[in-house]
């Protein structure tokens, strides 16, 4: 069955991240992929606001399933606005093995749910919704983008 949903385009979402170490692990059969976010932003209508600092925390497993738990701030002279993220990628086969040699994975689709905290006017209605992202994420090049929408 095929559900559709109503939802609000909010702002298209830049993310640079670095590595802070190698892969660590595995540790059971995963391995943990710590990356600090070093900025990006948030561009909603003309409005385009940085991103100051974050992390972005990659659990990568054999099946070449990863699972992201990240959490940034962006600065913005309305109010600044904390975002916080899960979700999952599907990576090619061989993305693992590769990541156990130190290869980060190049761009990949994502598809998170999206949290925010704020008291800038212009999102702080959407402080307890449903927010979601669908993007890519390419730990090669240093980058996580997300075209975010509200859940209606």
């Amino acid at each position: 069955m095929h559900e559709t949903y109503l939802h609000e385009f909010l702002a298209q979402i830049r993310v640079d991240i670095e590595p802070i170490v190698t892969a660590i692990g595995p540790v059971g059969d995963a391995l943990y992929l710590p990356f600090r976010i070093v900025g990006g932003s948030i561009a909603r209508c003309e409005l385009i606001s940085p991103v100051v600092c974050g992390v972005d925390s990659a659990v990568l497993f054999p099946d070449e399933v990863f699972v992201h738990d990240g959490r940034f701030v962006v600065r913005d002279a309305d109010g600044d606005i904390l975002f916080s993220y899960q979700g999952t990628s599907q990576a090619p086969e061989g993305t693992y093995d590769r990541a156990l040699d130190g290869t980060m994975p190049g761009p990949i689709p994502i598809r998170m749910c999206v949290q925010l905290k704020s008291t800038n006017v212009a999102w702080r209605r959407h402080n307890r919704g449903s927010l979601m992202g669908i993007g890519s994420f390419d730990a090669a090049s240093g980058h996580v983008r997300a075209a975010l929408h509200a859940l209606l």
